[in-house]
């Protein structure tokens, strides 16, 4: 799997494809929150393998982004995840984060353009 990481202004753009190697998720999230994190986050899912993914490593996943979020209160998180596998898991990382009190909205989108127009919005930071 690769995590193409690109940062513009208040938004990051995390574009994943392949298999997603649990690790390389937390290398990722690690990356945004060591100096300055956007209020600002996109994970663009749409060529990621999710296919070995597990509640488990969701739902760890989600309490470490929650820890690590306080430095991104009121932020905005966006997951692009046209397919329905995708889809699913994404919308379980978001019972997840909202279970773990996440200090940033999260939503799930089918399309980049729906996940840039949320995130644009005007009240979203």
């Amino acid at each position: 799997m690769a995590i193409k990481i690109s940062k513009h202004e208040d938004l990051t753009v995390h574009d994943v494809t392949g298999p997603v190697s649990e690790m390389q998720m937390y290398d990722a999230i690690e990356k945004l929150y060591e100096k300055d994190p956007t209020p600002l986050l996109l994970w663009d899912m749409s060529q990621a393998d999710v296919s070995h993914v597990t509640p488990d490593i969701l739902r760890n996943f989600a309490k470490k982004s929650a820890i690590l979020g306080v430095n991104r209160q009121g932020g905005r998180t966006a997951v692009v995840a046209p397919k329905d596998l995708q889809y699913g898991l994404a919308r379980m990382s978001e019972v997840f984060l909202e279970a773990e009190s996440a200090p940033f909205s999260f939503r799930v989108f089918r399309t980049r353009d729906e996940a840039l127009q949320w995130l644009r919005a005007a009240d979203s930071i």
